[in-house]
């Protein structure tokens, strides 16, 4: 048990202090603002406070903490704790910087509120975010954070079997932007299609097409989301599917018929949890997501509670006030499209944290690491460095038992590993990041 003594009690300090110690360390807090009791415990603790007490580890707060709403001129004073980066620094104190505001900045993306810049899409720009901009993007700088302080606390007071370090996990998830390539295009797109293959000499893709179209072949997209399920089921992993169900358009589905045999074949997988890939038109619109949410519902018979959001298109703190008001009850969404890593500074869940109303909110944000076509297109990569990638990002999490969870969509693991050399990219990194797991990780029950 960790007694934590503090001038001040608030939901921030108590939000931090769990994601820190509870969900990383595995180790109960006491948060207290009674100096005595402090004083007398004989356990380990810590003293939050500018006075100095000469009991437990002492932390200078730097105030962001004792704030309420929003300070968009903090200077963040950068530093460095044995060649981690941190920020907010301290000249007093075990600790040579605050701790529990810097991770509170991170967890509750401080930076991207009020921000007027965004991209194409609507999107916080990577490029201005802290971590990029100090390059530790590439590490879950918090989780680190929280094993330093771990050993400093065990130097200081012993009693290292009080924590219960939380087990890395490898969560596989998969975004059904396309479940058809060429099946329910109607006569107009497909025409159109040969059109084009045949001006460009694609005889093959011509011939492919006419295959699916004449139920001589199964569709490719179908045929990889198939071989996903038993590629699953051969390894005893459970996954996540998020399915676009509206949104016909340049950035929603390119199918313009029902598709009863595809949300048929979604009921019958037994070991996957689906979520709602809530579409780029429904960006900041509550009434257009939760229309989405029930007919997604409506479709496979069962109440939906996971969400993704269409190109990652998050808008703190809109995106995740829309998802808590529609029942949602974990999101996926929290990555960036252009650049890996980690945004929020972790790769352990966390609930997301409103700062404008200054409350702990009961959405989970799961942290997602890396997109397939971030490494493919936004980067640029080729396959083998793209594999490298992975495994680095995998390694990252399993250091400090973070979920290393990887997207993946079904387009681009048509064909086999010999024409399509990103079926082997998937195959090894999904085979890298499950060996590093303890045992495997189930969906979580409802």
């Amino acid at each position: 048990m960790i007694f934590i003594y503090s001038s001040f009690l608030n939901s921030r300090l108590e939000y931090v202090a769990e994601h820190l110690f509870k969900n990383i360390l595995g180790v109960d807090f006491i948060l207290s603002d009674d100096k005595k009791v402090f004083l007398d415990y004989p356990g380990p603790g810590i003293n939050y406070s500018t006075e100095n007490l000469n009991h437990g580890i002492h932390i200078f707060p730097h105030g962001l903490l004792e704030e309420t709403g929003l300070n968009f001129y903090l200077n963040t004073n950068k530093y460095s704790w044995e060649g981690l980066f941190c920020f907010f620094a301290a000249e007093k104190g075990n600790v040579p910087f605050d701790i529990f505001s810097a991770s509170f900045y991170l967890l509750a993306s401080y930076e991207e509120y009020g921000v007027a810049e965004s991209d194409l899409h609507g999107r916080f720009p990577p490029e201005e975010s802290m971590a990029y901009k100090n390059g530790f993007l590439d590490i879950p700088i918090i989780d680190r954070w929280a094993y330093k302080l771990k050993d400093l606390l065990i130097e200081t007071f012993g009693e290292e079997q009080s924590y219960h370090l939380r087990s890395y996990r490898f969560v596989s998830t998969f975004d059904i932007d396309y479940p058809y390539l060429y099946r329910n295009k109607g006569l107009l797109k497909n025409t159109a299609g040969i059109l084009r293959d045949l001006s460009k000499g694609k005889f093959t893709e011509i011939t492919g097409r006419l295959k699916v179209l004449l139920h001589l072949e199964e569709d490719p997209y179908m045929k990889a989301l198939r071989w996903l399920d038993d590629f699953h089921q051969k390894h005893g992993k459970n996954y996540y599917l998020f399915s676009l169900i509206s949104g016909y358009g340049k950035y929603g589905r390119k199918t313009i018929y029902p598709q009863r045999k595809y949300y048929r074949y979604l009921r019958s997988l037994e070991q996957v949890e689906i979520g709602l890939h809530a579409s780029y038109d429904s960006f900041l619109d509550k009434k257009r997501t939760g229309k989405e949410k029930r007919k997604l519902e409506k479709r496979l018979g069962k109440k939906i509670y996971l969400n993704r959001r269409h190109y990652l298109r998050v808008r703190l703190p809109e995106t995740y006030r829309i998802l808590n008001e529609l029942e949602f009850r974990e999101d996926f969404s929290f990555a960036y499209a252009k650049f890996p890593g980690f945004r929020s500074g972790t790769a352990v869940p966390y609930f997301f944290y409103d700062l404008d109303r200054d409350i702990r909110t009961g959405l989970l944000i799961r942290p997602t690491v890396v997109m397939d076509s971030c490494l493919m297109t936004h980067q640029g990569l080729k396959p083998e460095d793209s594999l490298s990638k992975l495994k680095q990002l995998a390694d990252e999490c399993k250091k400090s038992g973070g979920d290393f969870v990887m997207l993946w969509h079904n387009n681009h693991l048509t064909g086999n590993r010999e024409k399509n050399p990103w079926v082997n990219v998937f195959i090894q990194s999904f085979e890298y990041a499950f060996s590093l797991e303890n045992g495997n990780f189930g969906v979580r029950k409802k």
